[in-house]
């Protein structure tokens, strides 16, 4: 009997749009159903001290009640939420996402720059064949994503802080058009792209696409003018640039292929745009329907399968690091053994909590090629300055707070901003750990099933079989310096040791 297709929701929250795709997806592919989108302008409402305005959230609560509400009927198996360049950037977004759960209750994943670069790649390489080395923009309200790579492999990933939304509100404001306000705008955004320019061009391309609105909208004026059949040059967007001057303002832009939704943030997205083309030396651009929605559909589709390509970036980064991955394995053992005894009592409801775990243990030795004395503060440095592909910022910073904990004295100050995970949680993945390092700290190969475990509100209890009296006055004194830091975060842990012949 053939599986029936799970049923996907991605729900793409950028910072001009809010979009979110429908789909069923199976071993062999996707096919979307349903496409909504909604006009936020949610970079719109961030102000000089970062903080969203509260007429952007409430634009961003409406539009999520919409989805919520079509999300009701599609009854999806999955729903993947990610926001982007101003849910990572915006210093009160917790306002958002506390009452977005009243209309959207799902998870909404914060997605790093490089994460939303490689998924944007990810969306359009499974779309277009990409044989040769190609190039790829994404021009966004808030942040552009450039990446090459070929086929579905990016090779360099780089997302820079500037966008249709945000260069509009900063050298086009009110709507007024000018060309000193275009000469600034692109000299703005070729000094964010310089830093990248060397490394783009040493490694060159055969081809180039753009994705998402404003690359979308100028292709179409670009045909609907005449100018081409929708591909982009360095000519046809100077020829825009200088219609979009002569209207004046945003209100009197007419140019066939710009909707009436695009032409408040046009202006922006051409600044960055034609900076791309000059910086790069870019020839022709072509426009890809393919966008970061279609990433999320294609790594649901891979999780489902069980290619989860975080597990590739950890096994990258151990191998990377010369990690001894026969003693990972053993604290991963450990860690999973208690984990099990204790995932009911301690509501582990979400997969993300066993993967984070196994995920320590695989790279809590990442810190020892550096110095083994600090070896936690290395680990923890590593990870959260890795490109680890698949992972969110939050997931990366919680496995970079929980390896700098895995041992000596806790760390709570440094705890990282959670949404999608519980701090009680957090921590009791690092009790875990820390006592799964311990009691494999000698390399043993005996550990495996010499103890029981059970867990209840109040903490977590040991108890170990007879082989464990020979080193009991070490343990005993390792599990009470344990007990002693885990006690004020409410986690009581008790243990005792069996006597022989029990």
């Amino acid at each position: 009997m053939t599986e029936r297709p799970r049923r996907i929701a991605a729900i793409d929250l950028g910072s001009n749009s809010f979009h979110m795709a429908l789909a069923e997806v199976d071993q062999h592919g996707s096919k979307t159903y349903h496409r909504e989108k909604r006009k936020v302008r949610l970079a719109a409402g961030l102000n000089r001290a970062q903080q969203l305005d509260h007429a952007s959230i409430e634009r961003a609560l409406q539009a999520l009640a919409v989805f919520g509400q079509i999300l009701e009927d599609f009854e999806p198996d999955e729903v993947r939420a990610v926001g982007t360049y101003t849910f990572r950037t915006a210093s009160n977004i917790d306002l958002l996402t506390q009452a977005a759960y009243q209309h959207l209750p799902y998870q909404i994943e914060v997605l790093s720059g490089t994460e939303e670069a490689r998924l944007i790649y990810q969306g359009i390489s499974h779309d277009q064949h990409l044989e040769d080395l190609t190039l790829v923009i994404d021009i966004g309200g808030g942040s552009t994503e450039l990446v090459i790579g070929r086929g579905h492999h990016p090779v360099l990933l780089h997302s820079c802080n500037m966008g249709c939304v945000s260069l509009t509100e900063r050298f086009f404001p009110g709507g007024v058009i000018t060309e000193a306000g275009f000469d600034q705008a692109i000299l703005f955004s070729e000094q964010q792209l310089e830093a990248i320019r060397v490394r783009y061009i040493n490694l060159g391309w055969q081809g180039c696409i753009g994705s998402s609105g404003t690359i979308k909208a100028l292709a179409a004026c670009a045909e609907a003018m005449g100018l081409s059949n929708g591909e982009l040059n360095s000519d046809i967007l100077k020829t825009i640039k200088s219609e979009l001057i002569k209207a004046g303002t945003a209100q009197d832009i007419t140019l066939p292929g710009i909707n009436e939704d695009r032409t408040p943030v046009i202006c922006g997205g051409l600044a960055v745009l034609i900076a791309a083309f000059d910086l790069l030396h870019i020839d022709q651009l072509l426009f890809s329907s393919a966008a970061l929605r279609e990433g999320l559909l294609c790594e649901s589709r891979e999780r489902m399968q069980q290619q989860d390509i975080r597990q590739n970036s950890v096994k990258q980064l151990s191998r990377r690091f010369s990690c001894d991955t026969l003693q990972a394995d053993r604290v991963e053992n450990t860690a999973l053994e208690i984990f099990n005894a204790v995932s009911e009592s301690w509501h582990f409801d979400s997969e993300d909590y066993r993967k984070l775990l196994s995920w320590a243990c695989q790279l809590h030795e990442v810190g020892f090629q550096i110095h083994h004395i600090g070896s936690h503060k290395h680990a923890a440095y590593i990870v959260q300055q890795s490109a680890l592909a698949g992972f969110t910022a939050e997931q990366q910073s919680t496995l970079a707070f929980i390896l700098l904990n895995q041992r000596k004295s806790l760390k709570i100050d440094q705890l990282p901003r959670l949404v999608c995970l519980q701090q009680q949680s957090v921590f009791r993945l690092i009790l875990i750990l820390r006592l799964s390092i311990r009691l494999n700290q000698f390399r043993q190969s005996e550990t495996h099933h010499s103890f029981q475990v059970s867990a209840d509100a109040k903490g977590l209890n040991l108890v170990f079989q007879p082989l464990w009296l020979k080193r009991q006055q070490l343990f005993s004194a390792d599990l009470l310096a344990e007990s002693e830091q885990f006690a004020p975060l409410g986690i009581n842990l008790t243990y005792r040791f069996l006597p022989p012949g029990t």
